[in-house]
């Protein structure tokens, strides 16, 4: 079995999500936040895949310079096979008992800055903040995840994937990737809605209906 499949996971009760996040997209992000810390707990992730009553905890950094967004491909060395092949917008993963210490008390944000050094290097941060949280179930995979979306402004375009045996990634402007959109994994279908678009009904009509595009 894949070592990653074996470690233990952040996970929180969805009785305790679905009530605070009753869309796919949230944008009070910090108090949602704040809940998860004080309700969350490790579970084995072989467990947690196929254990509804949870969600994983999963830390989405969306990465901007200008106008520009970073589409990542990735690829079938990727651990989660179910995500082959497809775009993503976000950098991130799970959150494992290695992101617990006593110096850093935010399990999430100690989560997303060890995936974030792992996966890829940016020349210059701006600014990373917390922007949304993903509740998404129109998949198998995202049924059982929950996404901590964070925008990080970088100061350059210059950045090295960490992992290219794994991703790739290019720089997109909004219409390029909208080009892209049937290509993306749901997440990043959420997050070009709500986040590059700005939540424009246009857009997020169909997420308000289930996921489903209006006939």
């Amino acid at each position: 079995m894949n070592v990653e499949l074996q470690e233990s996971v952040l996970v929180v009760p969805r009785a305790v999500i679905d009530p605070l996040c009753r869309k796919v997209f949230t944008r009070e992000a910090a108090a949602v936040e704040k809940v998860v810390l004080a309700n969350c707990r490790f579970l084995k992730r072989t467990v947690a895949e196929t254990d509804y009553g949870h969600k994983q905890v999963i830390p989405y950094v969306i990465i901007q310079n200008e106008d520009r967004y970073l589409l990542i491909w990735r690829t079938a060395r990727q651990t989660e096979a179910r995500l082959h092949n497809l775009y993503s917008l976000g950098i991130g993963g799970h959150i494992n008992n290695t992101d617990v210490s006593q110096s850093n008390t935010n399990v999430i944000l100690a989560g997303m800055r060890r995936e974030l050094g792992e996966e890829i290097t940016v020349e210059t941060e701006r600014s990373c903040g917390l922007i949304g949280v993903i509740n998404d179930d129109s998949t198998d995979v995202s049924r059982v995840h929950l996404g901590f979306v964070f925008l990080l402004r970088a100061g350059t375009p210059r950045y090295t994937i960490m992992e290219p045996d794994k991703y790739t990634a290019a720089w997109k402007t909004a219409a390029e990737l909208s080009a892209s959109y049937d290509q993306m994994e749901s997440w990043a279908r959420i997050a070009h809605d709500y986040v590059v678009h700005g939540g424009a009904a246009e857009r997020v009509r169909k997420w308000e209906m289930g996921g489903k595009e209006q006939a």
